[in-house]
């Protein structure tokens, strides 16, 4: 903070009694203290949402590493995930088209007929 000695706040003292005057010293310490407690009010709050920001990222680190933790990590010796190889896909088998319109129909037509 700044480096103020007693004789030098004497001085700023004796400025203010001869700049401002003796009936308003008093209403201006007032106001000047009431404005540093709310600079420090609103200072104090602040830091408290930097700090509520900061503990929320090390919750969500921390959930994250319990996360990635949980799994064991794959070595060369042991990898992570055990498969057998799956078999080759075969082509399904269809039963062979029939002719709609074909020579059957016509002569079914006809018998009918």
């Amino acid at each position: 903070m700044l480096n103020i000695g007693p004789q030098e706040l004497i001085l700023i003292l004796i400025v203010a009694l001869v700049v401002v005057g003796p009936q308003r010293l008093p209403e201006l310490g007032r106001t000047i203290g009431k404005a540093r407690r709310e600079f420090r009010k609103i200072q104090d709050d602040v830091k408290g949402m930097v700090n509520l920001d900061e503990v929320k990222n090390m919750v969500n680190f921390d959930v994250d590493a319990a996360t990635e933790s949980s799994r064991p990590a794959p070595t060369p010796t042991a990898p992570g995930v055990h498969r057998a190889a799956r078999p080759a896909p075969t082509e399904p088998t269809t039963p062979p088209a029939t002719d709609v319109a074909g020579p059957e129909s016509s002569t079914d037509a006809s018998a009918a007929g």
